[in-house]
């Protein structure tokens, strides 16, 4: 388990400035679902309890398998999703690149002529990526729900919001999320959400 988390954080470290902020191969893979997985692995262990973790990077049933053998035992396979907002996010990871800032919020589109990310600044409530993030996380759930699993598979939501941090944003989230019908009488046997940009695991069920 241990080995696993280390060898994530080394690839991931290893990138590129560029490649990291890409939304597809291997750092997409890295950074949506293995280093979630690993995350999730990491919050069982317990003094007692020996954690191993396998990612299986789309080539099975599942993303990934983690079992558990101590004062109990338990086995179980992993779904993980990834909650990105829209195609908004992968023009700001690459304006980001490529001028070395780039707006929080506030128009962007890519320029049909030069090809150019083009992005304004504007002013948002300080709450108003609750909403869009619960949206994004309920749609990714329904997903996921709608398929059929092995029994007692785990389902881990994955996320990167900078200003979703603490109880009071998680409260406000779930609540969120609540409203939209919560994660009740699915197949799952937990929900988890990661959010990767504060690495906060929160079990939603």
């Amino acid at each position: 388990m241990y080995a696993f988390a280390t060898e994530i954080d080394r690839c991931i470290e290893a990138l590129s400035e560029k490649d990291y902020h890409q939304k597809i191969g291997r750092s997409k893979t890295l950074r949506e679902e293995l280093y979630p997985l690993s995350r999730l692995a990491l919050s069982y262990k317990q003094p007692g309890l020996d954690v191993a973790v396998e990612g299986f990077e789309n080539s099975g049933r599942a993303d990934g398998r983690i079992r558990i053998t101590g004062y109990f035992d338990r086995e179980f396979e992993v779904q993980v999703t990834y909650a990105g907002y829209d195609g908004d996010d992968a023009l700001r990871a690459e304006l980001l690149v490529f001028r070395g800032c780039a707006p929080g919020a506030g128009p962007i589109h890519r320029d049909k002529k030069s090809g150019g990310v083009i992005a304004t600044m504007s002013a948002v409530d300080c709450d108003e990526h609750i909403e869009r993030l619960s949206v994004a996380i309920k749609t990714q759930f329904w997903k996921k729900a709608s398929k059929r699993y092995h029994p007692g598979t785990v389902l881990l939501i994955a996320c990167e919001e900078i200003k979703l941090r603490g109880r009071i944003g998680w409260k406000q989230l779930l609540s969120a999320i609540e409203r939209e019908g919560g994660f009740t009488e699915s197949q799952f046997a937990e929900v988890y959400l990661f959010n990767g940009a504060t690495n906060e695991l929160y079990n939603a069920t």
